[in-house]
């Protein structure tokens, strides 16, 4: 489609696992302020006359405006990015995150030295520091715009243009806490809510667009 493609693994998971997961490094804060802003750096150094564009799922999305480099960007293209406040978690994760929050996450990432969610069938492994940083903003009713400072200043001053596509089917975030993240910016955005039926699939959910039965209806 003649666009060049970076992607990256965040510091403490994938390839960028120095090791042992016990004491993996790795913040929110650094997963923004230092992995993803890199990579926009990188990428704007090799081809500094080409529009640079971020694709952000989830948190790619959420943290996109606190970037110090966001100026690098024309747009975003923001997939399943809501709020994972309670208030804003379907039924069931509302159910069961005052155990994740208040007692799993406490106990086990000293216990193991990072939170050991695959052995739990619960989010993944997680570096301690990142997952107590998301504690942290899952635990404001306003997200990250309330939880962390300067965060709601810089969205409503991000000048690059926002494309949101949000599904219905999502099995983690409530439409209303994508809807709060969005109406954060000052200029408009364009936002959009996909249901599976109106693009021909039986279901898309939180993970489903980059799945491949996904491509020919959702990618371009």
């Amino acid at each position: 489609r003649g666009f060049v493609v970076w992607t990256f693994d965040y510091r403490g998971t994938g390839e960028s696992l120095p090791g042992s997961m016990r004491g993996a490094p790795g913040t929110l804060d650094d997963w923004c302020l230092r992995d993803y802003d890199a990579l926009l750096q990188a990428a704007h150094a090799l081809h500094p006359d080409r529009p640079l564009f971020a694709l952000g799922h989830s948190f790619g999305g959420q943290c996109a405006p606190l970037l110090p480099s966001r100026g690098l960007l024309r747009g975003l293209v923001n997939i399943a990015v809501g709020s994972g406040a309670a208030r804003h978690n379907t039924p069931s994760i509302r159910r069961q995150a005052p155990l994740l929050w208040y007692l799993l996450v406490p106990l086990l990432c000293p216990l193991f030295g990072y939170f050991p969610g695959a052995r739990i069938g619960v989010i993944g492994d997680v570096p301690s520091g990142a997952m107590r940083q998301w504690r942290r903003w899952c635990l404001d009713r306003d997200y990250l715009l309330g939880a962390e400072p300067g965060a709601r200043e810089a969205y409503a001053s991000a000048g690059y243009e926002v494309l949101g596509l949000t599904f219905p089917d999502d099995e983690l975030l409530l439409e209303p806490g994508s809807k709060m993240l969005h109406a954060a910016y000052c200029r408009p955005v364009d936002y959009r809510v996909l249901s599976p039926a109106s693009v021909g699939l039986a279901r898309i959910g939180h993970f489903g667009f980059f799945r491949p039965q996904s491509e020919p209806a959702l990618w371009p």
